[in-house]
């Protein structure tokens, strides 16, 4: 008697409040009178699948990890007759999936490195879930809605082939797309592909801070293998994931205002021959980039 379930931290952990802050799933508190509540009756209730009900409120369907979340965030303090697990209280809150949120599924069969497949498919469904909260917040709707649909293309595109998708460095297309840089300039930062679309290697340009794709003047950065490496079966919160996607979103947005702002204000006041061809066709190319659904780019098409 008194015994407690077993519990044990999870490796991903979402912060206490986390979908109340982000405004993010229907606030909804479980009661054990007249009747008592579980996962099975909430889901139900609201036409969820229960593993998508526990999963969308803690990342996680681990019995000892949700057991932790039960009593440490949900404070929960009921013990089942089995003594495996929490039972629900009526002492505080879990939260329904929108019913408009994307569902996940998985087919691939490919060898995943250092990441089993559990890791992998659990990390792509925690993306969509931190993506689609920074996508419900009004704090970060504008932003977030880009962030959710570069996730969208994530999953869409699916592992391992995510792992190769990319976008221009925003320090390259800044000097590419200056009226200052002579034709010379441009052509010598294009030389790994000699002026080829998608400009690739190095730029011979060279900065202090981002990732290192970019610090080292690659034209092509990829921050999905970057967030694989850095996340994938691997301690974090969603605060450093979210942090880690809206690092990628300033970076592209950087890139991608440069050239909407030369091309806006050019052809605004008819100064189209003040910039190189090599810069027009640039712009026209990563225009055609964000028409493919398939390219992170496409986050970007209004």
């Amino acid at each position: 008697m008194g015994k407690e379930p077993i519990q044990r931290q999870p490796k991903v952990t979402l912060p206490a409040g986390w979908h109340a802050r982000n405004n993010y799933g229907i606030p909804y508190r479980p009661r054990d009178k007249p009747e008592q509540e579980d996962w099975y009756t909430v889901a139900r209730k609201f036409g969820v699948g229960v593993n998508e009900l526990i999963y969308f409120n803690f990342l996680t369907t681990n019995p000892d990890e949700v057991n932790w979340y039960l009593k440490y965030h949900v404070h929960c303090t009921k013990v089942s007759p089995s003594g495996n697990n929490y039972m629900f209280s009526n002492t505080g809150y879990i939260y329904i999936p929108p019913a408009e949120d994307q569902q996940f599924t998985y087919e691939d069969e490919q060898p995943l490195c250092s990441w089993t497949r559990s890791h992998t498919e659990d990390f792509i469904k925690q993306l969509g879930i931190v993506a689609n909260a920074l996508a419900k917040n009004p704090g970060t709707r504008n932003r977030g809605g880009r962030i959710k649909k570069l996730v969208d293309v994530i999953v869409r595109v699916k592992h391992p082939r995510c792992l190769d998708l990319w976008y221009y460095n925003d320090m390259n297309i800044s000097t590419f797309a200056d009226i200052k840089t002579p034709g010379a300039k441009l052509r010598e930062m294009t030389a790994a592909t000699r002026g080829a679309y998608p400009f690739a290697g190095q730029s011979g340009l060279y900065g202090q801070q981002g990732p290192e794709e970019r610090h080292r003047g690659y034209w092509q950065i990829h921050p999905v293998q970057e967030l694989f490496d850095n996340f994938c079966g691997k301690p974090w919160d969603a605060n450093k994931l979210a942090d880690a996607l809206g690092q990628i979103d300033d970076y592209m947005y950087k890139g991608w205002h440069t050239l909407a702002d030369v091309s806006d204000r050019l052809e605004a006041f008819g100064g189209g021959n003040a910039v190189h061809d090599l810069v027009w066709a640039f712009i026209n190319h990563v225009r055609l980039l964000a028409k493919d659904k398939d390219h992170l780019y496409s986050a970007f098409d209004s």
